[in-house]
Parts: structure tokens; sequence; C-alpha cells
């Protein structure tokens, strides 16, 4: 019997960020993918489904995304993950009140398969919204959580410190040879397909953002 994916998605203010609890069915191991501002909903629901959150999984490190990294480890003795080149952003004071600054327990290469009971989930690095943006790939769910990188009729911006749009681009031609109809989740605005984007390639639409 293969694996079974329950997600939960949530947006949250004040950016509308999306925040996505992924659960296991069967052993109700789950993981968190940017919590943002969302610790609240997402250990409700956890607690709901009788949900284990074993990681908390950081698409890159900008504070909107990870705003509530320490309250869910806090909560739950969580691992909490993100690139080892963006790790350095969750060291940093969120605000002159916080003093919450969780410890790293995984730090991503890029490559690496997490087990969350029988979900199976790659870790891809994509640099270029920031240095260390990662998206997550359940393959067999046919599911990618993409962060910043790449939206529903847009991509992540490249204009910030540690971006890169050399890099961005190789990102997008990498995640553009996944399967056409893997749904991308992203870290704001709607549900899209890796099909629906490929226009992005196939009109050069990249090339001339980026250049």
């Amino acid at each position: 019997m293969g694996s079974v994916l329950l997600l939960e998605w949530f947006v949250v203010p004040p950016l509308e960020n999306n925040t996505y609890l992924l659960v296991d069915e069967s052993s109700r191991k789950a993981a968190i993918i940017d919590p943002a501002l969302g610790s609240d909903v997402l250990l409700s629901k956890a607690q709901e489904l009788g949900a284990q959150i074993i990681y908390i999984l950081n698409t890159h490190g900008h504070p909107d995304h990870i705003c509530d990294n320490g309250r869910i480890k806090e909560a739950s003795g969580a691992k909490l993950c993100i690139h080892e080149l963006d790790a350095y952003r969750l060291l940093q004071p969120l605000s002159k009140d916080s003093l919450l600054l969780p410890t790293v327990d995984v730090l991503f290469k890029g490559g690496e398969i997490l087990q969350i009971g029988s979900l199976k989930v790659e870790v891809i690095h994509t640099p270029g919204h920031t240095e260390g943006s990662c998206c997550f790939y359940l393959a067999e769910e046919g599911v990618i959580f993409t962060g910043d990188t790449l939206f529903a009729g847009s991509i992540g911006r490249v204009d910030l410190p540690g971006a890169d749009p050399a890099a961005m681009l190789r990102s997008l031609k990498r995640l553009f040879t996944l399967p056409k109809n893997v749904k991308v989740y992203p870290g704001h605005g709607s549900l899209t397909t890796i099909e629906d984007e490929c226009w992005m390639i196939e009109s050069s639409y990249i090339e001339k953002l980026l250049s």
C-alpha cells in the first residue's frame, strides 16, 4: 500500500504567505513547510489530525517565511531544517523583542531525501531568490513546494541581498524538467502546475525578465 498525503494549506497575514502541513495518513508523521506567522492554526490542525510534527522545512530564510519556526519547534520538538547557505538568516533576530532563535538541526546541501512516515520528500537546491533557496518535491504524490522560486504566472524576486538572476534561471530550467502534471504549491499565491508555467521558458520570458 502506497503513502497517502494529507495536505493542509493556510494563507497567513500580513504578507499572505502560504504555509503547509504535510501529514502521512498511515503513520501521522508530519512536516510543516514555511511556518510564517501560522503557528496557531498549524499546531491546532496538527492536534486535530493527531499528527506528530517531526520536521520544520524552510524553503529559504526570509523573515516572512520563518517567523514562527521557534514557536513550532518549542511546541512540537520538530527538527528545524534549511539549506546551509541560508542558515545564517536564521541567526538574525526578527525584531528587537525577538529572543527565541531556534537551533537549526538539519543543514541541507540539496539532493537529500527526507522520510516522513511513508512519504519521501526530495530537497532540490534552487538558488536565485536567495543563495540557499530550496524546493521540496514529493515525486510519488506529484507535488512540489517552491517557496519564492516559482509562482503561478511569475517568479521570485532577484533584486534582494543574496539573489542571483543567473542562478534563478538555472533553477527554473531545472524545475521545468519535472513531469508536466506536477502540482506547484508556491510561497505566495495560488496553486499551479509545471505545465501551466512552461510558457515562461518556451516564450523566453524568464531570460528577458532576468537580462
